[in-house]
């Protein structure tokens, strides 16, 4: 069963139990029983927390129960969805959205199913751009770009920030463009020029901070520069956890100084 909260409650529920706990987000998502990527999403209320995992914070937190008052109605695991949740582990679909089905047949034609371990590790290891490329087509298909500004979808509103300034100060620029480097596909927020762009505010700064260290290394072996963009209220975060890396970690507000100032002028429309 699902729990609807109230509009900003699960949120707060997840966010007061951390804290009084005093664990990482990560953490807190093992203590849970759950992914880590369902917890930010649940934290994100794009989906709505189930109700064994809310017993599981009362447990924890007994102080938490207060917030069964905000509990508007509880829904079947597949509400909400139109190929999800029980239904779609039943049925065996793979993909929760029937867009998926063209996708499906094109992994097929190339030589295994999706989900199948043997292809992925076949894939990764003798065509990694392909499947670099075809991933990214799968996931761009799960993320819902909500943010459009001049034509264009981006991920979050960060993103959408620092198109509309490198737009509006005519700085060209490509939007998650495939780059490969040994066996890996990697596709940069923004380019611009040689530098690469990287748009984050993740609350866990540390455990972004080790994904973005693999990129940074790889962008420099292509040449690259890189520049973290991230929220004032996670500047000093992020200025931690990348310390070791060198390199630039501002706010959308510096943007323009930092890609002409550092890094040479850059090429105008």
């Amino acid at each position: 069963m699902r729990c609807i909260f109230s509009k900003g409650k699960q949120r707060e529920l997840l966010v007061l139990t951390k804290e009084k706990l005093d664990i990482s987000w990560r953490e807190l998502a093992g203590k849970l029983g759950i992914g880590y990527t369902t917890l930010r999403d649940w934290r994100d209320e794009k989906w709505s927390m189930r109700l064994e995992v809310f017993n599981k914070i009362v447990e924890a937190c007994p102080e938490q129960k207060c917030f069964e008052v905000f509990i508007t109605e509880t829904k079947e695991d597949s509400w909400g969805r139109e190929l999800g949740g029980v239904i779609t582990k039943q049925r065996k679909h793979g993909f929760l959205n029937p867009a998926y089905i063209q996708q499906s047949l094109t992994w097929k034609s190339k030589g295994g199913q999706i989900g199948t371990s043997k292809w992925h590790a076949t894939m990764k290891k003798e065509r990694p751009e392909e499947y670099g490329k075809i991933q990214y087509e799968r996931i761009k298909q799960s993320l819902n770009y909500k943010c459009k500004f001049n034509g264009r979808k981006y991920r979050n509103i960060l993103e959408l920030e620092v198109a509309k300034i490198l737009t509006e100060n005519a700085i060209k620029f490509e939007y998650e463009r495939p780059i490969s480097c040994v066996s890996r596909t990697y596709f940069p927020d923004f380019i611009v020029g040689r530098v690469a762009v990287e748009c984050t505010f993740w609350d866990d700064a540390n455990q972004k901070a080790k994904a973005l260290t693999k990129k940074i290394r790889s962008y420099r072996k292509l040449g690259l520069e890189t520049v973290v963009v991230t929220k004032e209220p996670y500047l000093e975060r992020y200025l931690e956890a990348l310390a070791s890396m060198n390199v630039k970690v501002i706010t959308p507000n510096n943007l323009t100084q930092v890609l002409d100032g550092k890094f040479g002028r850059v090429k105008r429309a």
